[in-house]
């Protein structure tokens, strides 16, 4: 194996399908490539589904005790590896903090990709040390105030998850018995309430996911391994069996109803009717202000309401001609990691 020019760490599922899209546009250029991943949060199940080589490095500590511990652990596990595969000449990842520690002591460059500022913890302790910040233009200089200069952050008039919105996924066979469910299909995803920026949700998740179930089939995207066993027997609701992307939903799927990330603006990008029911973020805000069908509302009785309405009278938009106005994040995150390399 030659040693790595682009290490790539991913601690999340999205973060792992943007590495997937990325990769093949290194390798074009020529560029070998190494990515190390968290075990936990579907994380590496994403990159198991999508068939991309990955080193398993470190996990997910539930305390805070223990997320400290296994953050000093996991820089010791990326020593290991390079010691085995050399060091690699550039870092691009989503915000890590072992991982950019790691690279910031070994004198690796760092580019890093961020659409979350409201992780106010991770921030402080790496926007010092990155080379480049790269992030959607509608967050401005925000990131400013973290230690980083004005300079060194990096914009497209975008959002990440445009880095694979409308990227073809092959669809695995037991995925058909989700258009045999009862109709309509509405996409449930609950907030990341075990990730510490994540708090303050008013909504009683379960007690929606109830009230939706009596108007449609749910398919509940499960984040923790527990969620799966807890909900999968209350009529009307299907948990997948086995890991899937919301991409290969998409063609089922009648209306959103989520925490407000990630599945969120996957699918008001692909025009499906998408309720958020914790974050109106700058994200959302901007999705709203471009026209995708997108809307905030944290009461579980005008989230019935108006998921009834929508199944009635909105089908899905056809957003093809907004995503043409909007840009791509992969050439600008090529862009500084080749400059990196250069350095």
């Amino acid at each position: 194996m030659p040693i790595p020019d682009v290490w790539l760490d991913t601690v999340t599922p999205k973060i792992s399908i943007a590495i997937n899209s990325m990769l093949p546009v290194l390798h074009k250029k020529g560029y070998s490539t190494i990515v190390t991943a968290k075990k936990q949060t579907q994380t590496t199940d994403m990159l198991n589904v999508l068939k991309v080589p990955y080193e398993t490095i470190g996990e997910y500590g539930a305390t805070l005790r223990e997320k400290l511990a296994v953050e000093q652990k996991r820089v010791l596990e990326f020593l290991n590896l390079f010691d085995k595969t050399g060091y690699p000449k550039v870092l691009w990842t989503h915000g890590d903090v072992a991982a950019i520690r790691t690279a910031f002591g070994l004198k690796i460059p760092i580019v890093y990709a961020n659409d979350t500022i409201f992780a106010y913890s991770v921030a402080k302790l790496v926007c010092p040390l990155v080379d480049y910040l790269v992030a959607p233009k509608c967050f401005g200089k925000s990131w400013s105030k973290f230690g980083i200069s004005k300079s060194q952050i990096i914009h497209y008039d975008g959002l990440e998850e445009l880095a694979y919105v409308g990227a073809e996924f092959e669809k695995p066979n037991w995925l058909k018995t989700l258009g045999k469910q009862k109709k309509p299909i509405i996409l449930f995803r609950d907030a990341e309430y075990q990730a510490v920026y994540c708090k303050d949700v008013k909504i009683n998740s379960e007690k929606l996911l109830h009230e939706l179930a009596k108007i449609g089939t749910v398919v509940y995207l499960a984040r923790y391994e527990e969620e799966k066993t807890k909900f999968e027997n209350i009529p009307n609701v299907w948990v997948p069996p086995k890991p899937v992307l919301t991409a290969q939903l998409m063609p089922y799927i009648d209306l959103m109803v989520g925490s407000g990330g990630t599945a969120c603006r996957e699918t008001a990008l692909c025009g499906i009717p998408t309720i958020n029911f914790h974050f109106w973020d700058t994200q959302a805000q901007y999705l709203f202000k471009k026209g995708f069908p997108i809307q905030i509302i944290r009461n579980t009785n005008r989230i019935i309401t108006t998921a009834k309405k929508l199944l009635t009278n909105q089908q899905k938009i056809n957003t093809e001609k907004l995503l043409n106005k909007l840009e791509s994040p992969i050439p600008v995150w090529i862009e500084n990691i080749e400059s990196c390399l250069q350095k």
